[in-house]
This record gives structure tokens, C-alpha cells and sequence, in this order.
């Protein structure tokens, strides 16, 4: 009964929060003009500025104030950003905050004494870092959707420029034609132009709200045209071209680490098969591992290298082109 009230008061506490949060959700006017804020090395014209709204420092709320003298908000801002979802640092931060909690107290519910107080401290350590990852996960997915995209866009964009059009055009007709997430981007930036902000410090914005390095490489490439003149579309095929590259470069590596990968997948998943396994055979002698405190402290020290190990594997095959 004690778990169930627990679980239930948890429950109930973490929804009100995400209702809370959802309520004070950035609108997409809010999100854009916060971005078109000119920022250390994208400066705006005082001119230009008219269009433009700042959230003033009382509204911020006390929590993003804390973070922000961490240096954690403007991080959180652009991976919040970079994931396509409209949450501020702060509420970011109380949603890992509340899932910590809430874990915690259901262990310490579940058995009152030091050792799940321990076991609830640490599990709550995970539950906090758990949304860090998964948003990891989701900005990692996203960007790689948009590289998918990149090769057709910037061809889009020399067929226009070849065409007659003039830039912002064929960034239109790309937007037009290519589906999300780059379109939404694409979008974005002609907003930036459209309330004022110069080409240039549109497309600079864009590269550090992506943070992708195929997307910076395409970007830098466009402004180094605009400063010493020449053909563009011959300078995005070029780029293109060398895009091309890569991607065969990076498939032929993948190719060939394709069994290590395989290995280290196996390897981290063959203990646990080989516990579920003794654990099988022989219950009462495998659940010494769980119900005793050496046990438990084998079992943490096992997750943590296993994990270590996991994580070793993929840097170790993970080559940058």
C-alpha cells in the first residue's frame, strides 16, 4: 500500500509539473525572437531592431536566473533548440529535478533503512541524468536529419541561383520543396531576414542553432562568397561534391567496423545474458546477489565498468571524417 501511495503522489506531482511547464511553453513567436537576439559575434543594426522583442530580466523566472549564472541555460537553450522543443533551461531543469525526486522517494518508500537510502540516492542520480541522454539522443537524430537533407538543399539552392534567382529565392524554393527538419530551418532563417537581420548573420544564426559541421562547412563556404565575389553555384556544387565524399567515406568506415561493433555489442550484453541465465539455473543461490549488501555492491560495480566498457567501444569506433 505504502508503494502504491507513493507512486501515486509521484505520479501525480510529476504531472502537474509537466501540465505547469506545458502552460509556460515557449510560443514560436517567443522561440524565434529570442534566437534573433543579437548575441557576442552576431551583431544587429539599431535600425533593424524595431520587430524585434526582448523578454525582460523580471520574467525570467528564478530558477533560469540560477542557471544562467552557471553557464547551464544558454547550453540547455540551443540543445533544447537544436532538439525542436519549445522548453525553457529552467523548466528543462525542474523536469529532471522532479524525476529525481520522485525516484528517490519511491526506493526510500519501498525499504526505510541506509542501504535504500543509498540505492534511492544513486538511482536518482540516474533518474536525473536520463533526460540529458535522451535529449542527447534526439538533437543527434535530428541533426543527422538534416544532414540527410543538406545534399538536396544546397543543390536546390545552385538550380535557382543558376536560374536567375537571387538568393533568399532559391533558399524559398528549397524550403518549399524539401520536407522537415530542414525546411523548418530554412523557414526560420528567411524570418530572421524578414524582421531585419542581414543575410549574413541569418545564416550565422542558423549554423549555431543547428550545430551541425556538414551545415557549418556549406555555411562558411556562402560567406566567404559574399565577402570576395564569385560564381555560388559553382562554390555549392564544389561543396556538394565534397559532401559526396564523405558520406562514401563514412559508409565504407562503417563497412569495415561493422563486426567490432557487433563484438562490443556482445560483449556488453553477454553478462547479463549469463546472470538471467544462473539466475535460471539456480534462483536461490543468484539472488544473494540482490538481497545482500556484497552482492549489491558486485552488482554496481559490474553496471558501472560494463558501462564504461560500452561507452569505450563506441568512441573507440566512432571516426571523425
Amino acid at each position: 500500500m505504502e508503494l502504491i501511495a507513493a507512486f501515486t503522489a509521484g505520479l501525480s506531482v510529476f504531472l502537474l509539473a509537466a501540465y505547469a511547464i506545458r502552460a509556460r511553453a515557449l510560443t514560436p513567436a517567443e522561440s524565434r525572437l529570442r534566437f534573433l537576439t543579437p548575441r557576442r559575434d552576431v551583431r544587429i543594426e539599431a535600425d533593424e531592431q524595431g520587430a524585434i522583442l526582448r523578454r525582460s530580466a523580471s520574467s525570467i523566472p528564478a530558477v533560469t536566473r540560477l542557471l544562467t549564472r552557471r553557464g547551464y541555460a544558454e547550453r540547455w537553450a540551443y540543445d533544447l533548440e537544436r532538439a525542436g522543443l519549445s522548453l525553457r533551461p529552467g523548466e528543462y531543469f525542474l523536469i529532471r529535478a522532479m524525476l529525481a525526486v520522485v525516484t528517490f522517494a519511491v526506493v526510500f518508500v519501498v525499504a526505510r533503512n541506509a542501504l535504500a537510502f543509498v540505492i534511492g540516492i544513486a538511482l536518482a542520480v540516474v533518474a536525473y541524468m536520463l533526460p540529458a541522454f535522451w535529449l542527447k539522443m534526439r538533437v543527434s537524430r535530428r541533426i543527422g536529419a538534416l544532414e540527410k537533407q543538406l545534399v538536396e538543399t544546397i543543390t536546390l539552392i545552385a538550380n535557382a541561383q543558376r536560374a536567375g534567382f537571387a538568393f533568399s529565392q532559391g533558399v524559398d524554393v528549397a524550403a518549399k520543396r524539401v520536407g522537415p527538419p530542414m525546411s523548418v530551418e530554412l523557414n526560420r532563417m528567411l524570418l530572421d531576414v524578414n524582421l531585419g537581420a542581414s543575410t549574413e548573420d541569418a545564416l550565422m544564426a542558423m549554423n549555431e542553432r543547428v550545430g551541425s559541421d556538414d551545415l557549418d562547412m556549406v555555411i562558411t563556404a556562402i560567406l566567404i562568397q559574399r565577402q570576395t565575389g564569385g560564381n555560388l553555384a559553382e562554390v555549392l556544387d564544389n561543396v556538394t561534391e565534397t559532401m559526396r565524399d564523405r558520406e562514401r567515406i563514412q559508409g565504407e568506415i562503417k563497412t569495415l567496423t561493422a563486426s567490432q561493433r557487433l563484438t562490443g555489442m556482445i560483449l556488453s550484453a553477454w553478462p547479463l545474458v549469463l546472470g538471467l541465465l544462473f539466475a535460471a539455473i539456480n534462483p536461490s543461490m543468484t539472488s544473494l546477489m540482490w538481497t545482500t549488501t556484497p552482492g549489491i555492491v558486485l552488482l554496481c560495480i559490474w553496471a558501472t565498468l560494463n558501462f564504461l566498457g560500452f561507452i569505450t567501444l563506441r568512441k573507440i569506433l566512432d571516426i571523425d571524417i
